[in-house]
């Protein structure tokens, strides 16, 4: 056992790998803009990235591959992600990648200094709600040593009072876990028993039943969500007001949510609701007050060093290219109130002019159509829906780039590919346009990587190459159908985009 392993839930077990689009920069730079929250790097190909709690490595791969001037670090507590990681960004070619083993709460402003050079974004997702207070208090000092003026945080966690009603629950878990002698995987397995033990009999503090099945079967499908979620002594949800207090050290402001449509009152809270909160204390913390009524469990946060208004001035000018195909675009945002739309009008003017190649949001606001509308209105759709993606650059015409991104598709998805599609952990495919990548499921990232290595786009050459069991037609069957509803919903999308 590592001396870490007695200071720190789970620290021995390799974590579930699973992308993150949050973290996106040109979705960053959307999700700020409709915050009004101004960021606007002076060089978008030369910027330094630092994923804190990487895991095993694969959102900042995906970032070093589709920035190739950027220079791509991510800490991790674990050896076992690091060096996985490492072998990752090697067999890729990633060599503006690298991976440093590092305990945070060892970490001063000298050392932090020592360690890292100075940041321009910087994603913590998953890390602050499961450690101690040492480890809190490294990761301000890090970001107060190495964040530059203007850098972005995105902090991705459990709130308050939204994961309130797992407190108990989180208790029982662990509790079981400490008791039962044996791996990770036997402990999760009493756990999971106790668990559903606990809802057949009816307990009055068990969470929704929505949220309870989720998280069981999250626990059946991947025994190291649980380990990492659950089994831990410092498992402790966070109101916003208390983060955004502790980060204020670190000389952060508040940027704005990284998924604003949950937390927009209008689409979200009916008339009496925002009546209600309109008459609480002025003097109360607007982040806790709208958390009192939304919907907001895991929030994803972005935080800002020096923050200044006038993102709203800058939504025009930012291209969106579609993600889908236009036929099968779906524009609706589910709310607590029911579910928000444009208007068929508007959603077939917008979804034909992005048809045409990428579009800046002000030219589709100026579309007839979309009489009425604010630009906020269609780059909030276009960005909730993954309808249409914001570009970070122009497509590249650069076969370099191109190869720099199927190479690292190939190797992810022959890595991580079966793991993923056991636990339905998301995938990314790079996109050099986007900065980042898509997130997809193992299956369509398979199709994609297929496409690259030199597999024609025609479902039945892809199924004898994508089925195990090339000799079963049935098995070749199934199979060529799943990839032609994929190339049915995506291949022109794909196309426009350059990735295939």
């Amino acid at each position: 056992m590592s001396d870490a392993k007695t200071r720190y839930g789970a620290a021995d077990i390799r974590y579930v790998a699973a992308f993150d689009p949050d973290i996106s920069p040109a979705r960053v730079q959307v999700a700020l803009a409709l915050h009004d929250t101004l960021w606007n790097p002076p060089d978008r190909e030369r910027m330094t990235f630092l994923d804190i709690g990487c895991g095993r490595g694969l959102t900042s791969c995906m970032l070093a591959a589709a920035n190739p001037g950027w220079d791509v670090i991510g800490l991790d507590l674990q050896p076992v992600h690091i060096a996985e990681a490492r072998e990752i960004a090697a067999e890729a070619g990633l060599d503006n990648a690298r991976f440093i083993e590092a305990d945070l709460a060892e970490l001063d402003e000298e050392s932090s200094a020592a360690l890292l050079p100075e940041v321009d974004i910087v994603i913590c997702n998953g890390v602050w709600t499961w450690v101690p207070d040492p480890v809190r208090q490294g990761i301000v000092t890090l970001l107060k040593s190495r964040l530059r003026a203007g850098g972005v945080v995105l902090m991705g966690y459990n709130s308050l009072p939204g994961f309130a009603d797992c407190i108990v629950l989180q208790r029982i878990l662990y509790e079981v876990s400490e008791g039962v002698a044996g791996s990770e995987s036997e402990k999760g397995a009493a756990a999971l028993a106790v668990l559903e033990q606990l809802r057949d009999s009816g307990s009055p503090y068990l969470p929704h039943p929505k949220v309870l099945s989720h998280v069981i079967e999250a626990a059946r499908t991947a025994p190291a969500y649980m380990a990492h979620e659950w089994f831990t002594p410092f498992w402790r949800p966070v109101f916003h007001a208390d983060l955004a207090r502790d980060l204020a050290a670190a000389r952060l402001d508040y940027g704005g949510p990284a998924r604003p449509a949950a937390s927009l009152l209008h689409l979200n809270l009916d008339p009496a609701r925002r009546d209600a909160m309109a008459q609480l204390p002025a003097t109360m913390d607007p982040e806790t007050v709208g958390d009192a009524f939304l919907e907001r469990r895991f929030r994803s946060d972005l935080f800002i060093r020096g923050r200044r208004p006038g993102g709203r001035q800058t939504l025009g000018d930012i291209r969106f290219a579609l993600g889908v195909n236009p036929e099968h675009a779906v524009m609706r945002i589910g709310t607590q109130t029911g579910v928000a739309n444009l208007g068929e009008a508007a959603e077939q003017a917008i979804l034909g002019a992005l048809a045409a190649g990428p579009q800046r949001v002000r030219d589709l606001v100026a579309l007839p159509a979309c009489a009425g509308l604010t630009e906020a209105d269609v780059a909030l759709m276009l960005f909730d829906t993954f309808t249409a993606h914001p570009l970070w650059r122009d497509i590249p015409n650069d076969p370099a780039f191109a190869a720099r991104a199927a190479r690292c598709n190939h190797v992810i998805a022959r890595r991580l590919g079966r793991e993923a599609f056991a636990s339905k952990a998301p995938l990314g495919a790079v996109v050099p346009a986007l900065g980042s990548a898509f997130a997809l499921g193992m299956a369509d990232l398979a199709v994609i990587a297929a496409i690259q290595g030199g597999v024609p786009a025609d479902p039945e050459a892809l199924a004898r190459r994508l089925t195990p069991r090339r000799d079963d037609p049935d098995a070749v069957a199934t199979v060529r159908k799943a990839v032609e509803a994929t190339l049915t919903h995506h291949l022109g999308a794909w196309r426009a985009l350059g990735v295939v």
